[in-house]
């Protein structure tokens, strides 16, 4: 990123007198366009992060770059919207006009008891509403000049011949040199190359809950964590603005059925928000984990994002990682474009993010073990709770956690890598 936008998207984060509600930011309006049969050099599927930090990155390189998206945007999508520190320094370009509440304080709570207040002194996350934070990298990769975008148009069909791919979709036939399936857990682009078969899903239930004006201060700069109520699980309240972000979510592995889920989702919301909140929203979803090893590069198309199960199993975080995912499909893309060579996309994955992957799903298991540890370290610790936001803001990582435990560090290699 460069320093001086980072400097100017830090100084606005952490000026106190910045940290108003943004509203009605005016993105580019788009309008599906009609295209012809020409070949373009690279068709994206999906506009979520993976998708359009990937068209954004391949635009700048003045690659045609045609990029589908099922729904009609801006769209939203189930997620709690959370942007870690390491997020706002991945990307090249501000997010101010997005941004609808930094987090500096974290409530932890057992098991729905009394919170203890962590944090305070850094920014820890920035929350956005995904239709806008979407519509920000969308616009972003149709102002590189080298990106159409086309809406309201269902994939249906990949084939591919030598040195080029046909795209049949909804509105019609595409060709391209390459492909990059982005369009999500649930997407047609795994379906129809019949990948992540063994995948594992984290299933989640989130609420969109009105606040009234009287609660906004309340959730100033401040989120909240349930741990241990019901095993494997957790529950969080994001503040966005008038609203909150109300949900629960499960490790997979943990042998939680759905009822327990929505029973804890039912739970969680009448002590953090009262039994009179006014529910704007409901969605259940499923977060999907890439077992090591498995395949997400066919010749000339490739997955990323949550397509390719890359989620981080500890917290859920999935928007960090669709970006990298983005960011090395793009590359991977251009040199294949250019200079030509073997695929390389599911090696520079298996290099660059599933070691911090994997090691997260080693940890988790600590939760579904010990869960009160989970608690009891960063609530009562202050290194612990600094150890907390050193992996938030990237400065350490989760396949770097082992090496500081001395002598037990090839115990903790032992703990499994896959959740089953």
């Amino acid at each position: 990123m460069d320093g001086v936008q980072t400097q100017t998207l830090r100084q606005g984060l952490d000026d106190a007198s910045g940290l108003a509600i943004l509203r009605n930011v005016s993105l580019r309006p788009w309008r599906p366009r009609m295209i012809g049969t020409s070949c373009h050099d690279v068709i994206v599927i999906g506009t979520g992060p993976a998708g359009a930090m990937a068209a954004y990155e391949l635009g700048k390189q003045g690659i045609r770059t045609l990029l589908i998206e099922k729904a009609t945007l801006p769209r939203d999508k189930p997620c709690g919207g959370g942007l870690t520190a390491k997020v706002l320094d991945l990307l090249p370009f501000d997010l101010d006009a997005v941004i609808e509440q930094t987090i500096r304080q974290v409530e932890l709570r057992w098991r729905l008891g009394k919170p203890v207040l962590r944090g305070g002194e850094r920014v820890l996350v920035g929350m956005v509403q995904r239709a806008r934070f979407d519509a920000l990298l969308v616009d972003k990769a149709l102002g590189t000049g080298s990106v159409t975008l086309m809406d309201d148009t269902a994939l249906e069909a990949l084939h591919q011949d030598p040195g080029r791919v046909e795209v049949r979709t909804s509105r019609g036939t595409f060709v391209a040199r390459m492909v990059i399936g982005a369009d999500g857990a649930n997407g047609q682009s795994a379906r129809l190359l019949g990948a992540l078969r063994t995948r594992h899903l984290m299933p989640a239930i989130e609420a969109d809950i009105a606040i009234e004006a009287g609660e906004l201060e309340r959730w100033q700069n401040r989120l909240q964590l349930d741990i241990g109520t019901l095993r494997g699980a957790y529950g969080w309240v994001f503040p966005k603005g008038d609203r909150l972000n109300v949900g629960v979510g499960a490790i997979c592995g943990a042998g939680t059925r759905g009822s327990d889920l929505r029973a804890y989702a039912k739970r969680h919301r009448l002590h953090t928000v009262g039994a009179t909140a006014r529910t704007l929203r409901q969605v259940g979803f499923v977060l999907p984990l890439r077992q090591p090893g498995e395949q997400i590069e066919w010749g000339r198309v490739l997955l990323a994002g949550d397509a390719a199960g890359l989620v981080e199993a500890f917290t859920g975080e999935g928007i960090y990682w669709a970006l990298r995912s983005g960011l090395i499909a793009a590359a991977s893309v251009s040199t294949r474009l250019t200079v030509g060579g073997p695929p390389a996309y599911e090696a520079a994955i298996d290099r660059e993010l599933m070691p911090d992957l994997l090691a997260a799903r080693r940890w988790a298991h600590i939760y579904l073990w010990w869960p009160r540890i989970c608690h009891v370290l960063p609530a009562r610790s202050r290194r612990v709770w600094q150890g907390v936001e050193h992996l938030l803001n990237g400065k350490r990582r989760f396949s770097e956690l082992s090496a500081r435990l001395g002598p037990l560090a090839p115990l903790a290699e032992r703990i499994p890598a896959t959740l089953k």
